[in-house]
Formats: structure tokens, C-alpha cells, sequence
């Protein structure tokens, strides 16, 4: 069982990511949530598998992508740009797609992957092969993509924001992030003192509104 006084840290920084998305995004909060993981439980009734058993295809986009999560299409960077263009659009039909995350889907990885190949730091491609390993169990290709992000990053605020993401994808698991970055960082560098930063983030009782990269 988790430390208490983790799981209240844990929260404080949870809540202030909400904080943040729903100040950021005040129309369409709950989309830019659920690109970040977050998902909205009913006790009683589960609402996301019926939004996913009732999700259509509408869009050629939508068309394109589902036919290659099926076998129809290969793996190209047409299909990658689809992707990204689809997370970016302010219409992504999240009921359509998450149904290839919750079934581990073998097509859905490799696209992950092959995006970060070419976009190591992209957060969002990151967070959403986290959500991918909710469902399916790929912590070492997880744990190796934050790591490769991380060594590739060198602007310290999103260097930061990758420890600690990194950090908070992967604990539940048992990983220690930061003491797995510390070691491939030298001590004393920019990068080993932003890593300490974060660690003293977590520590920390600060308030969550109170806590700047």
C-alpha cells in the first residue's frame, strides 16, 4: 500500500494539473483531460464503454486511422500526421479511439512508437503511450521512451516537466524515475539539479497552485 503522505502529495500535484487545464482550456476541459489520462468514473454506470460502443466513424480522418488500428492500412507517416492532426482537433472523437487503448490494441503501439521515434519529447505522444499501458503492461518500452525523451529534452523547464511526468507514469509500478535520471545524468549538472528540484516538489507540502517549472 502506498505512503499516506505520498498520496497526498501525489494529489496536490494532480489537482494542480487540473487546475491548470481547466483554467486553460474552460470550454473544452474534459477533452484536454482525457488526452492527459484522466478518466471520469461512475460508480454505477460505466458511461465510457457506452460512448464507446456507441462512437461512429464520421470523418475520412477517422475513416483512415480506424482502418489502420484494423490491419487495413500500414504504418506510414501519413497515418502518424492523421494521428497528431486528429489530438489536435478540437472535434477528436475520444469514444472512437479509446476503445483501441483499452484493448491493448498491437497497431495502436506501434504507432505510438514510431511517433516517438521521430517526436522523442512530445509530451502528449508520452502520455498517451502511459494511458496505452494502463491497459496493457509495457512498463521497459515506457520506462525507455521517458528515458530517451529526457536525454533528448535540453530546454530545463520541459526537462522538468518530464521528470516529473515520467516520475508519476511510473511509480505505480515501482520505478523510481528520478533515481533511474540521476544516474544517467553527471551530479552537479544543470539537469541533475533540475531532476533535485523536482524531488523537492514531491517532498514538498507546498500548495499546489504554488508549484511553477
Amino acid at each position: 500500500m502506498f505512503d499516506d503522505d505520498f498520496e497526498k502529495e501525489k494529489r496536490k500535484l494532480v489537482f494542480k494539473e487540473v487546475a491548470r487545464v481547466i483554467k486553460e482550456h474552460p470550454k473544452n476541459y474534459m477533452e484536454k483531460l482525457a488526452e492527459l489520462g484522466f478518466r471520469w468514473v461512475d460508480d454505477e454506470i460505466d458511461e465510457e464503454e457506452l460512448e464507446e460502443k456507441a462512437a461512429t466513424i464520421s470523418t475520412d480522418n477517422e475513416r483512415y486511422l480506424v482502418g489502420y488500428l484494423e490491419g487495413d492500412t500500414g504504418l506510414s507517416g501519413q497515418v502518424l500526421d492523421t494521428y497528431l492532426a486528429e489530438k489536435d482537433s478540437d472535434a477528436l472523437n475520444y469514444p472512437l479511439f479509446r476503445r483501441y487503448f483499452k484493448r491493448g490494441n498491437d497497431r495502436l503501439k506501434e504507432l505510438l512508437m514510431y511517433g516517438l521515434e521521430k517526436h522523442p519529447t512530445d509530451i502528449g505522444l508520452l502520455s498517451d503511450l502511459a494511458y496505452y499501458h494502463e491497459f496493457r503492461n509495457i512498463l521497459s518500452e515506457l520506462i525507455e521512451a521517458y528515458m530517451t525523451a529526457c536525454g533528448t529534452e535540453h530546454d530545463l523547464d520541459r526537462f522538468s516537466q518530464l521528470v516529473l511526468i515520467f516520475y508519476l507514469d511510473t511509480e505505480p509500478d515501482g520505478f523510481d524515475a528520478l533515481h533511474e535520471l540521476e544516474q544517467a545524468c553527471s551530479r552537479g549538472s544543470e539537469k541533475w539539479h533540475a531532476i533535485q528540484s523536482v524531488r523537492e516538489i514531491l517532498k514538498s507540502d507546498s500548495d499546489p497552485e504554488d508549484i511553477e517549472f
